[in-house]
């Protein structure tokens, strides 16, 4: 039986509600706040009892993970390997490199997949789910090279005689072999997310589990929690449900090549499309994303370039830098997992359980925004507005769409990062404002993301009839952690990647390279090339504005540091020519 809820017709984003003074969100850092002391001294302690007990004490108490540290922190030799430069970031942060044996002989106990364990699991193996995720297809053989081995979405869509098309999206289960709590979750919840550098990956969970039991890989049954809504032709969601299921992936495909599919191009295209059965579920899933997306945007949600890419190594070196680009593939998945976490959030708030959400404050900086756009002869509203806002940044990409990649980091910067907080069921809490999504919360990466791991037991709660697995002063100290380790994460990443570009550049010292200017620092001007996709420093400050095209010489790097040197070419391009000073 799916557990149903009563849930009015969905998404009609409300109008933002004013700011209001709410209780802090937990943490050692706000914990003396004006009150008696003993209350401040035994919410210290809940908080220091919680952090042991999930995991995310910020000392390392086991022997296994004392000497792992140890051995990459003590390791200072002079070196241009990306892997041990990525290894030696990740210790940096205080998280393994590499697993305790505690954890890999805990992981190893597991041999096959779980099952259905309980009655409120749906077997739904007859429908034909399908996953997309990255990877490459090979034209010759077929298959998938380079592909994403944890997978943790499949998708089926079906049309209703109203026009609706109902959507189900299968979450990997996780919680099936990772149990709150057990040596494998503490490791888990202390590292937060796993950690994607350009030459080695630092999974979250052992492999055995995120690529095997746990994941959702084709042609095998597994089980999941399964969000179901409907997309109506404006793009409305309603009938919100979740509940467990056991699915099975019918196939697995790749972003590029199922894009080639989805817009008739005329490069490879997934084999198993075929099968007319699998290509009407890509048609329809697409069809439902792209009818989320239109109706988001119209609400607001920003449309930010990617400026992301990825190192392409081989043998140890790097071979060039492969951008990463939204397409209309990458939109069906996009749009289908928001709409499924915006589902889960309104369904377990409805049922009285708190849940760990993702919010986007409403800039603070707007002022800084309307600036940006006064420059460009642009007016936005006095209040914030993410709905004009986008509308500006529609307009500046038909009139530059060279410079809208530099336009948007710019607005990322000044709307600010996203953050974990507790929301409380009929506790007003800020929305995301990037997304126009009041009600937003992570649920379905729970192999690679320890907030949706959280997010999944709570949902597993639900839906057979429990109490919630966590208590929110548990909540609240694990939001804190979770956003602590978002910004390690992404610190790890950025050395490890800016390392890859300049061993990229190492050969080119003298070469001249286009580029734009991409930020303004304190001891220069970061400039970002076109072609190869790198970002280096200029020592100088730069005249012009972000997005502008300048072109520079590579005068020094140092792989180890990631640090890329550039001066001003003495020849620039203006209006297509190329002058020299």
């Amino acid at each position: 039986m799916i557990p149903s809820i009563q849930t009015r017709n969905f998404y009609s984003a409300p109008a933002p509600q004013a700011k209001k003074e709410t209780p802090t969100r937990g943490g050692l850092g706000d914990s003396f706040q004006k009150s008696d002391w003993r209350d401040q001294l035994s919410s210290l302690k809940t908080q220091l009892v919680a952090q042991e007990e999930l995991g995310v004490s910020r000392v390392v108490n086991s022997r296994q993970a004392g000497e792992i540290l140890a051995r990459y922190k003590d390791d200072q030799t002079p070196t241009e390997d990306l892997k041990v430069i990525a290894c030696r970031a990740v210790a940096d942060q205080d998280m393994l490199p590499e697993f305790t044996e505690e954890v890999k002989t805990a992981a190893a106990a597991f041999t096959q997949a779980p099952g259905p364990d309980h009655p409120s699991v749906v077997d739904l193996r007859h429908l034909p789910f399908v996953s997309v995720d990255n990877g490459d297809l090979n034209p010759s053989t077929g298959l998938l090279e380079h592909a994403s081995k944890d997978i943790d979405q499949v998708e089926y869509a079906e049309k209703l005689p109203n026009g609706d098309i109902r959507m189900m999206v299968g979450i990997a289960d996780v919680d099936s072999l990772v149990k709150k709590g057990d040596v494998i979750d503490n490791q888990a919840m202390r590292h937060g997310a796993t950690v994607y550098t350009d030459d080695m990956i630092f999974p979250m969970i052992p492999p055995n589990l995120s690529e095997g039991h746990t994941s959702l890989n084709e042609k095998v049954d597994r089980l999941a929690m399964v969000k179901q809504f409907d997309v109506t032709p404006e793009g409305e969601i309603k009938g919100l449900k979740v509940f467990r299921g056991y699915v099975h992936n019918r196939a697995q495909m790749a972003y590029d090549s199922v894009n080639e599919y989805l817009t008739e191009g005329s490069g490879p295209q997934p084999p198993q499309l075929q099968d007319r059965v699998l290509a009407e579920q890509m048609e329809l899933q697409s069809e439902a994303a792209q009818r989320l997306r239109h109706f988001f945007h119209a609400k607001g949600s920003l449309d930010l370039e990617s400026s992301e890419a990825r190192a392409q190594i081989q043998d140890g070196k790097v071979k060039g830098m492969k951008r990463e680009f939204q397409s209309v593939a990458k939109d069906k998945v996009k749009f289908n997992m928001m709409a499924a976490n915006i589902s889960s959030m309104n369904v377990l708030d409805q049922a009285g359980m708190p849940t760990l959400r993702r919010i986007v404050k409403t800039p603070e900086k707007w002022d800084r925004i309307k600036e940006l756009a006064g420059k460009y002869d642009y007016q936005l509203p006095s209040d914030p507005n993410a709905k004009a806002l986008n509308e500006f940044l529609e307009n500046r990409k038909e009139a530059d769409p060279g410079a809208h990649e530099e336009l948007s980091s710019q607005v990322v910067r000044l709307v600010g990062r996203g953050e974990y907080v507790v929301a409380q069921p009929g506790e007003p809490i800020e929305g995301h404002f990037c997304l126009a999504a009041p009600d937003y919360g992570h649920t379905t990466a729970p192999n690679r993301r320890a907030p949706d791991l959280v997010n999944q037991r709570i949902e597993k709660a639900y839906a057979e009839g429990r109490e919630c697995p966590y208590s929110v002063e548990e909540m609240q100290v694990l939001a804190e952690h979770f956003n602590q380790q978002e910004e390690a994460i992404k610190q790890i990443e950025r050395e490890v990647h800016r390392s890859a570009e300049a061993k990229l550049m190492k050969d080119k010292i003298g070469q001249s390279f286009d580029g734009r200017i991409h930020k303004e620092l304190r001891n220069g001007t970061l400039v970002r090339l076109q072609e190869p996709f790198v970002t280096g420093l200029v020592k100088q400050k730069l005249e012009g504005d972000s997005g502008d095209p300048i072109r520079v010489k590579l005068e020094k790097v140092d792989v180890e540091k990631g640090h890329i040197d550039f001066s001003v070419a003495t020849e620039q391009v203006v209006e297509g020519f190329l002058l020299r000073h």
